[in-house]
């Protein structure tokens, strides 16, 4: 049997494979007695046996090469051990070799480096016998001696002279000598500040510098001063200590019933005055050494960062200032909310006395105070304005002079800060804005305000007398601001100036004004029912009167105005609501007047003279006619273009004239024939009808459309009919057509 089934055929017996498990004990199996499994296992041995025999016959060349081969390579490795054996003892020798030179060169390096250092020593020991020696020598001049003892004290820290009795003495000198000329230099800076001695102080600065302490003395004495500016700031805002004060200086002089009130008034004056000494006293002498300190500094040009010495001071004070005051108790918290400028006025006046551009107050640590202060100023601001106003009632000249008194001194308190005077304009713009609210509120809109038939009626009154009291609160408070314009900031100024803008009375004239104007187009429309503009006489050397409606116009001008318009006292809005009236009254007299028809020779004289009149008509209105401009001119345009022939107003207005040229067209209707028809009357309106589309299209290019569609019509009309002749106006109309139309596109 072949080797490899003997292998296959133990691998799958079940009872051999059990013994190839390497991981698993074999277990005895249950069905053979141990006899016939030791019989087994010597067959199964013998098998494996008979198999390597086999084997070893069957490749027996092979085994007995390879034994000689194994032979040979012993010899082989015998060989390579000797070499190896050579090798190692080689290297000992040559490792003798290099070790030997390498320790006695470590040794002489060592030597050399005792050497260099004992050199050393020596050197730097003569050298500081030399300084030394050279320090006893000189007198009366820190500066030089502070040079030499940086010197030692730079060699003394390079070396350690310990064991060198010769140098003992020194060094212990050399250290008592520096701790005394910087105790002297100390001393000599703290008399210097007090006293304001600059040249000690810039002599103390130069020792600092040449013992490179400079920077360690800036902070200590910096620090110190803070500290102690510290303990003064808590003892001014002590409220035990303060009241100690307070009763110290008002024992015996107040009344027992009044001790309370008069303690707390005195404790706030008290208050005040420590905190003013305080600026005036310590802060401010504090402040000026630093700044004497910070020159000094500067003239030695230290290198450092010491540009910033009394900025860094003034803000870490302000914080220190501003913790303090936290800590305080509540009487003082209060009392610096409800007087918080004199604090602001405290630290400008103390940055004006020390004149130093480096310094500006940093508003952001009195923050709460400052809001506190804003809050309850607005408070005040707003009460008399809204205390004011009971029920529907208008206030009295008392009331509105009281508000007037707060916001004066609302303004007024915030004079030398900027920043706070404008937070207090802001305040005030709001207690104004808050007046003309609630007078808004409390104006009638009732259906009878705006009537002028009957005398006034309580609502058109009660409307009037609150313009007029918005009227006072507003010149008021423009007085206050011309008083103080000199003092306030003009940005604080402008703010309260903006806010009264909406302060008018205006908007109620305006109502009195929309029902005058329609009155006057009532009157004037009857200007087309008057006898006299179709006269057919002569009117020459006639004595003409004004038209019956001109004199009604007269006397309901003259009546507004005395009875409506005299309740309001705003000037300004009144002289305004007048010259609106005046200008709507003469643009529809003179629309009126171009849309006459038919009218004579007679009717145009008589118009002339109503021309003249009507400026006496509005006189109550408008004293002087020259402020209405454009209006007044075109007045007197009518006025000549009544007395002028069509060929003559064509002229005239190629020349430049003040009226529009699609009212000229319009009046030289009223020459021409009754053929030629006027614009309204091809339209199929009346005159009422024109008057409201002339007033909603005002624009001069439709006016011309509008009555270049009347020749156009005309024109069709003498086609159709076949008429030989065209009106003499027709051709004129034409003209002035074009020249209208071409002196739009210009």
């Amino acid at each position: 049997m072949d080797a490899k089934d003997v292998c296959v055929e133990i691998e799958n017996d079940e009872f051999y494979s059990k013994f190839l498990d390497d991981t698993v004990k074999p277990i005895i199996h249950e069905n053979l007695s141990v006899t016939d499994q030791v019989t087994k296992l010597a067959q199964g041995i013998e098998k494996l046996g008979k198999s390597l025999e086999k084997q070893v016959l069957a490749k027996h060349n092979d085994l007995l090469t390879q034994a000689s081969h194994i032979s040979d390579l012993e010899v082989t490795l015998e060989s390579v051990q000797a070499q190896v054996q050579n090798l190692i003892r080689g290297a000992e020798k040559l490792k003798n070799r290099v070790h030997t030179p390498y320790y006695a060169l470590e040794k002489q390096t060592l030597m050399l480096e005792r050497v260099q250092t004992t050199c050393n020593l020596l050197r730097h020991t003569s050298k500081i016998l030399v300084l030394w020696n050279k320090l006893k020598g000189i007198k009366d001049n820190p500066s030089k001696e502070a040079i030499i003892l940086f010197e030692l004290n730079e060699l003394i820290g390079d070396y350690d002279f310990e064991g060198i009795t010769l140098l003992d003495e020194v060094l212990s000198s050399v250290d008592r000598r520096r701790k005394e000329l910087l105790n002297e230099s100390t001393a000599l800076l703290q008399s210097s500040l007090l006293n304001g001695d600059k040249t000690k102080l810039l002599q103390c600065f130069k020792v600092f510098q040449n013992l490179q302490c400079t920077e360690e003395q800036i902070k200590n004495t910096v620090n110190n001063i803070l500290n102690d500016l510290k303990k003064e700031i808590t003892t001014a805002l002590n409220v035990q200590m303060v009241s100690i004060e307070v009763k110290k200086s008002s024992s015996g002089r107040i009344a027992p019933g009044k001790a309370n009130i008069m303690n707390a008034q005195d404790f706030k004056i008290k208050l005040w005055d420590n905190i003013e000494k305080l600026f005036k006293g310590e802060i401010y002498n504090s402040c000026t050494k630093v700044i004497m300190l910070q020159n000094v500094i500067n003239e030695l040009h230290a290198i450092g960062n010491f540009r910033n010495i009394a900025k860094n001071f003034w803000s870490d004070l302000t914080a220190v200032f501003s913790s303090e005051l936290e800590k305080s108790s509540l009487t003082v918290n209060q009392s610096i909310e409800i007087d918080y400028p004199k604090l602001l006025k405290c630290f400008n006046d103390l940055l004006f006395r020390l004149k130093c551009k480096d310094l500006e107050l940093n508003r952001e640590c009195l923050t709460k105070w400052e809001n506190s202060f804003l809050s309850k100023s607005l408070g005040k601001l707003l009460e008399p304005v809204r205390s004011m106003w009971h029920l529907s009632q208008v206030p009295s000249m008392d009331q509105i002079d009281n508000a007037i008194r707060v916001i004066a001194e609302a303004l007024s308190i915030s004079l030398g800060d900027k920043q706070l005077s404008i937070s207090l304009a802001n305040s005030v713009a709001k207690s104004i804005k808050q007046m003309n609210v609630e007078a808004e509120q409390r104006l009638s809109m009732d259906s009878d305000v705006a009537q002028i038939i009957e005398p006034p009626t309580s609502s058109q009154q009660k409307n009037a007398n609150l313009c007029n009291a918005l009227y006072y609160f507003s010149s008021q408070i423009k007085r206050v601001l011309v008083n103080m314009n000199s003092m306030l900031p003009q940005e604080s100024i402008q703010i309260v100036q903006n806010s009264l803008k909406d302060i008018s009375s205006m908007p109620t004239l305006q109502l009195f004004a929309e029902s005058i104007k329609n009155s006057l187009y009532i009157i004037l429309m009857t200007m087309h029912e008057e006898p006299d503009l179709i006269r057919a006489d002569d009117p020459a050397g006639k004595n003409l009167s004004c038209s019956p409606y001109m004199k009604e116009l007269q006397q309901f001008v003259s009546r507004c105005k005395d009875i409506y318009l005299s309740m309001f006292n705003e000037k300004a809005a009144l002289n305004d609501c007048c010259l609106n009236i005046a200008r709507a009254c003469i643009e529809r007299f003179i629309n009126h007047i171009c849309n006459v028809r038919p009218l004579t020779k007679f009717g145009r004289v008589k118009l002339q003279n109503d021309c003249k009149h009507i400026e006496i008509a509005l006189s109550p209105l408008v004293s002087d006619m020259t402020e209405l401009g454009d209006h007044y001119r075109q007045i007197k345009a009518v006025y000549l273009l009544l007395e002028k022939s069509p060929q003559e107003i064509a002229k005239s207005q190629a020349e430049g004239a003040s009226l529009p040229y699609s009212l000229v067209m319009m009046f030289l209707f009223s020459h021409a024939g009754h053929q030629l028809l006027a614009p309204h009357t091809c339209a199929g309106w009346n005159v009422q009808r024109l008057m409201q589309w002339l007033d909603a299209h005002r624009n001069e290019k439709e006016r011309l459309e509008f009555v270049a569609g009347a020749l156009q019509r005309y024109q069709n009309h003498i086609r159709q009919n076949q008429i030989a002749t065209y009106d003499d106006v027709y051709p004129i109309l034409l003209q002035l057509l074009e020249d209208g139309r071409q002196t739009l596109k210009k």
